[in-house]
């Protein structure tokens, strides 16, 4: 299962300049139409959190002598019925009707239903249902089912159109952390106020939730939306289910990004119904009040972490190389969850609990991203759709199968054992495929290559402008000024084509010769370039070979001075014809340690300039000197040098 960093960014445009998408980027927060479907989003979990606790009540789910895993199995399957049903039909009715109109019809019917449950539940006495009376709780949870399978794809496909593409993945962090936010307060809140030997505290808890849908749900009636560029389609086949599927079908990479959800939300469901299985019979807790106590703060810590993932995700505020880091966390929880079937601690349990939602959260968040960034808007609706029904079908399958085993407390830990292996498996054979393929000539020098463009663009923040001017084909001179020695690595990650680096021998430090012998360096002597060397550079060329040169000789490092530029760069262009390609970094570390400026956090630019050929009048050091001009005059384009202080400096190297 293979995401291709090309096809990723053929998809989704730079972080700078995103076609199709000119609104002027604000804070989130200043997002009006955001923060209410934030705020929305956010009563939407609540209440789902106190239906699915009134339903473990009512079903008494924490006695002796009830199978709570397979109970609890049982409302899930219910639950996510509808989604199976309703999946697809949902995403076109997503792409034909008002979202927003679609999202306030479904929040407002389930606040109904909160009242309808309220009838249900005893006045006095336990909370527990007779066995002849489960259908009506079932009916209940199949009917909230239906209006959350309708919501969903509306909602996923509805925040690409109140958020530019560059917020994508941020605000899908920050919305899915809200939910998780107001499950937390739910399940916290439940946990305090339902007691599963009082009625009456179920009916206060379904009248908290009903308040919560009935009044945010208004809120999307003041949505703004800002729709996309659409892609020229037929009209009558826009219209068609069937047309999503035949997107999905004849694009891989949104096929196989399904299908890693698919098994993530497979894998969460049976963690999620074994957790109360868990606390009854692996952690020694016999009391039915202290279970249901346990089991809020056992599930209140998967929701911690699937909150602190969600904040990792919007810190991290980039969607390539996501991918790569979506099959990380994927590991991360298979291994999280082979520990939690194997420990007996509850504390050790809690910690388990909260690794389990903080990496499977990230998956989620990142292949949910890059599912709606690939997605066009007027197809949008139904591929989520699609989504929803893949990620459905493996939920209720895994919650029937649960739900109708005879003894499911007792099996959950070696089928625990079972997925978190299926899930380890797939995850590394992915992570390999992915890590390992790519434009770089060797498996190891793809995953090098991968992995600092991850480091680069999370810790350094990477951002590019005007990459268009890199040539796709054919030899080309990179030159740029020398801020750090993280330079190369910034240029590398933000050009699809290998880079071969000139350097100084003094740099070519022994103890760096792994990363040496992967990115083969050509390395010139501190005396200059010699014949053998410049032999070497011109090869390169003609073999259609892009290189990369700092001129300066040296790092600028803490002082952002640029220094005169060496003439042996004007022989190179002269005798090979290829073009040059002046590159302008700032944003990085200013620090005089090396170590530095890579550990150091940063705020990086690279602005490209437009290729050209040198004038083959000029002597070499006139066109060293004429590309020395060209930088200053990028920097000054780019708009954002660091400080009044760099401008003079480059004005008085430039003299």
């Amino acid at each position: 299962m293979r995401f291709d960093s090309g096809i990723l960014d053929h998809h989704m445009s730079s972080q700078t300049n995103v076609p199709g998408d000119d609104r002027v980027a604000q804070p989130l927060w200043g997002n009006v139409s955001f923060l209410l479907m934030w705020s929305s989003v956010a009563a939407s979990g609540f209440g789902d959190r106190v239906i699915m606790l009134a339903a473990l009540t009512l079903m008494g789910v924490t006695g002796k002598d009830v199978q709570s895993v397979s109970a609890q199995a049982g409302i899930n399957f219910f639950f996510f019925l509808p989604y199976l049903l309703l999946g697809a039909p949902a995403g076109w009715l997503a792409d034909r009707l008002p979202r927003k109109w679609i999202m306030l019809a479904c929040d407002e019917s389930r606040g109904a239903l909160l009242l309808l449950a309220f009838l249900l539940v005893p006045a006095t006495g336990v909370a527990a249902l007779p066995a002849d009376q489960h259908w009506k709780v079932y009916a209940i949870i199949l009917s909230i089912g239906v209006f959350a399978a309708t919501f969903n794809p509306a909602r996923n496909a509805m925040i690409p159109q109140i958020v530019p593409l560059r917020q994508l993945q941020s605000a899908n962090a920050m919305i899915i952390g809200i939910a998780v936010i107001a499950s937390l307060i739910g399940l916290y809140l439940g946990g305090k106020v339902i007691d599963p030997k009082i009625a009456g505290s179920v009916r206060i808890g379904l009248i908290i939730g009903f308040l919560f849908y009935a009044i945010s749900g208004m809120f999307f009636a003041f949505l703004k939306i800002q729709p996309h560029h659409r892609v020229m389609t037929d009209a009558r086949s826009s219209r068609k289910t069937s047309r999503a599927w035949s997107y999905v079908r004849c694009h891989g990479l949104a096929w196989r990004l399904m299908l890693l959800n698919t098994l993530m939300w497979g894998v969460a469901m049976v963690v999620y119904n074994a957790a109360i299985g868990l606390c009854k019979h692996r952690y020694g807790f016999t009391d039915e009040s202290v279970i249901f106590a346990r089991y809020t703060v056992l599930a209140m810590m998967i929701g911690l972490g699937m909150l602190m993932g969600a904040g990792w995700v919007a810190w991290m505020n980039t969607r390539r190389e996501s991918s790569g880091i979506a099959l990380a966390a994927m590991f991360a929880t298979a291994i999280s969850t082979a520990l939690l079937a194997a420990n007996r601690s509850y504390e050790v349990a809690l910690g388990l609990a909260f690794c389990i939602g903080f990496f499977g959260n990230t998956t989620i968040i990142c292949v949910v991203t890059l599912l709606q960034a690939v997605s066009p808007n007027y197809l949008r609706g139904r591929v989520m759709g699609v989504y929803t029904l893949m990620t459905t079908v493996s939920t209720v399958a895994i919650n029937f199968i649960i739900w109708r085993i005879a003894d499911a407390d007792r099996v959950i830990v070696p089928v625990l054992l079972g997925v978190a292996l299926l899930m380890a498996v797939v995850a590394l054979w992915s992570l390999w495929l992915q890590m390992t393929r790519g434009a770089a000539p060797t498996r190891i020098s793809n995953a090098l290559w991968r992995t600092v463009r991850a480091f680069v663009l999370v810790w350094h923040r990477l951002v590019w402008v005007d990459r268009h001017h890199m040539p796709g084909t054919g030899p080309v001179i990179l030159v740029a000024n020398h801020t750090t020695a993280l330079d190369p690595a910034l240029m590398q990650s933000a050009i699809p084509r290998i880079v071969y680096w000139v350097m100084r021998r003094t740099d070519h430090h022994w103890w760096l010769g792994w990363i040496w012998a992967v990115i083969h360096p050509i390395v010139l002597d501190d005396s200059g370039m010699d014949l053998a060397t410049a032999r070497l550079m011109l090869a390169k060329l003609d073999q259609g070979r892009v290189l990369g040169i700092f001129p300066e000789a040296g790092l600028q490092r803490d002082q952002r001075q640029m220094k005169a530029f060496k003439r042996g760069l004007g022989m190179l262009a002269t005798r090979s014809g290829a073009p040059i390609v002046p590159v302008w970094i700032e944003g990085t570390p200013k620090k005089r340690h090396m170590l530095l400026h890579v550990l150091w956090p940063s705020r990086s630019r690279i602005t490209f300039g437009k290729p050209y050929h040198p004038d083959p009048s000029m002597s070499h050091q006139q066109i060293a000197d004429d590309l020395h001009e060209r930088l200053i005059r990028l920097s000054k384009m780019s708009g954002n040098l660091d400080d009044r202080a760099s401008v003079a400096n480059l004005a008085q190297s430039a003299r």
